[in-house]
């Protein structure tokens, strides 16, 4: 399945992480919760880093296996194209040689809980890769606008810094791999 998918994001503390979860649960909202381990690959050229695109592996709750590969558009919109792992005729069409060129480049592990609002969905994530963990919040909207302002709307409430060149978390785990491989 393919759509365009429009993403804010921000770092945040193990604190703030809890904050946000204790005022989840406080206000009674209903949320899921999940695991989810990504596999990142590439090729040995290098195909996939040197375009700025992203191809994964995805596990949630160690069952539902998906590929997935984002294609980042020159306004910020992020083109994804969901397949399964056996067959992904899309995906096939993207990338430039077969499929089992591709080998992992990194692994990151994912403790999420998402809210779905009427407009939007809250991520929360604890991110665990090479060695490190991380919190971010995520925002995905129907438009880049909205989900900025969203965004903004919780670094007010939370004390959050917001920064315009935030890296996702897959560009986090796999230049932590690439580092730890030197």
């Amino acid at each position: 399945m393919k759509h365009i998918e429009y993403e804010e994001r921000v770092l945040i503390t193990k604190d703030d992480y809890h904050k946000v979860i204790d005022d989840i649960k406080k206000e009674g909202l209903p949320y899921t919760e999940s695991f989810i381990v990504n596999v990142y690959l590439d090729n040995k050229d290098g195909y996939i880093k040197t375009h700025k695109r992203m191809l994964r592996i995805r596990t949630t709750n160690n069952k539902d296996v998906e590929l997935t590969l984002k294609i980042k558009n020159q306004d910020g919109s992020c083109v994804e194209i969901n397949e399964e792992l056996e067959k992904h005729p899309l995906i096939d069409k993207e990338l430039p040689d077969s499929f089992s060129n591709y080998s992992e480049v990194a692994k990151l592990i994912t403790e999420r809980i998402e809210v779905q609002y009427d407009d939007y969905l809250l991520v929360i994530d604890k991110n665990s890769y090479h060695g490190k963990v991380d919190y971010d919040i995520e925002i995905e909207a129907n438009s880049q606008q909205k989900a900025y302002k969203i965004i903004k709307n919780y670094c007010k409430k939370y004390n959050l810094e917001y920064k315009e060149d935030y890296k996702s978390k897959s560009h986090r785990a796999i230049k932590e791999a690439m580092k730890n491989k030197r």
